[in-house]
């Protein structure tokens, strides 16, 4: 039953080749969201651009508890892995499913009442709510399938399998492109067939995912007997999952709170920031992807006792963040203009220079914001989820209370720097919490 690279070996090695599909699949994802907001910035133009800039933040608030919980949910899962528990692997994979549809039907009935009413609480610029609104709606009520695939994904790389996932994800981000073409231009559906097609793509993609899991790996086919747990296992599960989810939020929070400042600058703004977050994501998705590997790395030695493997663990992890940033400094510093105005086209001058500022400004500290990611990771590995919750309410914190004398002192960037000021705080919380747990636990 799949691999035990990140159990053995040179961890360097372990850390690298499990990251590597994680990589690539995390970068096409960020490329099919460069080239639907493309689609949608050069054909319908740039309102709908800005509308599905302003769902941005919401959007990660919703999404990032499901993929979250998801993935605190199968940290059980890669725990019995690493124990090689297979009867409890099935029986984490059964609960997980279970807790996992429970959430997409409680998170879609709680937001579509709500959208439009979130939408203007945000400060949208009433020029782009409806088209916001209708992108929104479509989305959320979409929330089942893609919770599945992120839960199958989850499940496969907790098992060590970080490449089939990978291969899904490609399939899906090309029949997305493709309904976004066939949408938009021929059936001309505008900003809402941009969101159709995303919801057809996820649903697509849990029909792969299921289908290879069930024939590929018949050691995961669940029966009844393996929906039969014990209130303890299930509350495993809820004990690191939803503090995850929960602390997903509070930093989702913390972007609706920046999303909120942005607003209140004006269209220009929101179209300027929205195409430095995609750019953002883009080089990002190195540091999610080594946050990745840790947990996942973190869980199974976890099971199978190999502290100091762990401990070794965090030590590259650091190491392999100061090269990321370096990298990533010299990609922005060479490269963030021509990316940009793919989205904006060069005449508009202002907007293209504001995106420009604020990838200057996020680059700066990308630093603490790697090493969260190793930290946070670590102790969600080790199950330790309430950390991580605790660090996203000082987070939170700080961005809300100051981002209203920014504004006012250095407006748009000083907006934009409310984000790395809540890295630094994040940080220092992060690595208290990792030297207390490592010597209290010895590991």
């Amino acid at each position: 039953m799949h691999s035990d690279i990140l159990t053995r070996g040179n961890i360097y090695k372990s850390i690298i080749l499990y990251a590597i599909p994680i990589i690539i699949g995390n970068s096409v994802q960020q490329l099919y969201n460069f080239f639907d907001m493309l689609i949608v910035g050069r054909i319908i133009g740039l309102d709908a651009l800005a509308a599905c800039g302003a769902t941005g933040p919401i959007f990660f608030l919703v999404f990032g508890f499901i993929f979250a919980s998801t993935q605190g949910f199968t940290i059980v899962t890669a725990h019995k892995f690493g124990e090689k528990n297979f009867d409890l692997i099935k029986k984490s994979y059964a609960i997980s499913t279970i807790l996992s549809v429970i959430i997409a039907i409680a998170v879609t009935a709680l937001i579509l009442p709500l959208s439009y009413r979130i939408l203007d609480f945000l400060h949208t610029p009433k020029e782009i709510l409806e088209l916001a609104h209708t992108y929104m709606y479509i989305i959320v009520a979409g929330t089942l399938p893609l919770i599945l695939y992120n839960l199958l994904a989850c499940i496969m790389r907790a098992l060590g399998d970080s490449k089939t996932p990978l291969y899904f994800l490609i399939i899906s981000s090309v029949i997305n492109l493709c309904l976004d073409l066939v949408f938009i231009l021929e059936f001309d559906m505008g900003i809402a067939g941009a969101a159709y097609a995303t919801v057809v793509a996820w649903t697509v993609s849990d029909i792969l995912c299921y289908i290879y899991i069930h024939r590929r790996f018949p050691e995961l086919r669940l029966s009844f007997d393996d929906f039969r747990f014990s209130m303890d296992f299930l509350y495993r599960h809820v004990k690191i999952g939803l503090p995850m989810g929960f602390q997903l939020c509070i930093i989702s929070l913390c972007t609706l709170v920046l999303q909120s400042g942005i607003n209140r600058l004006g269209t220009n703004a929101v179209a300027a920031f929205t195409t430095a977050i995609i750019v953002d994501q883009i080089f990002s998705q190195l540091y999610i992807a080594l946050g990745s590997v840790i947990s996942v790395f973190t869980a199974q030695n976890y099971g199978a006792c190999s502290y100091e493997r762990i401990k070794e663990g965090v030590k590259k992890g650091f190491v392999l963040n100061i090269g990321i940033t370096l990298f990533l400094a010299v990609l922005i510093v060479l490269f963030s203009k021509p990316l940009i105005e793919v989205f904006i086209e060069n005449n508009n001058l202002s907007i293209i220079r504001l995106a420009q500022e604020t990838l200057y400004v996020y680059v700066i500290f990308y630093i603490f914001f790697g090493m969260i990611m190793v930290l946070k990771n670590t102790l969600l590995g080790l199950g330790l989820a309430k950390y991580p919750l605790i660090s996203s309410f000082f987070e939170l914190g700080i961005r809300y209370f100051i981002i209203d004398l920014l504004l006012e002192k250095f407006g748009y960037i000083g907006v934009c720097s409310i984000m790395p000021i809540g890295w630094i705080v994040g940080f220092s919380i992060m690595l208290g919490a990792y030297l207390y747990e490592k010597r209290r636990l010895t590991i």
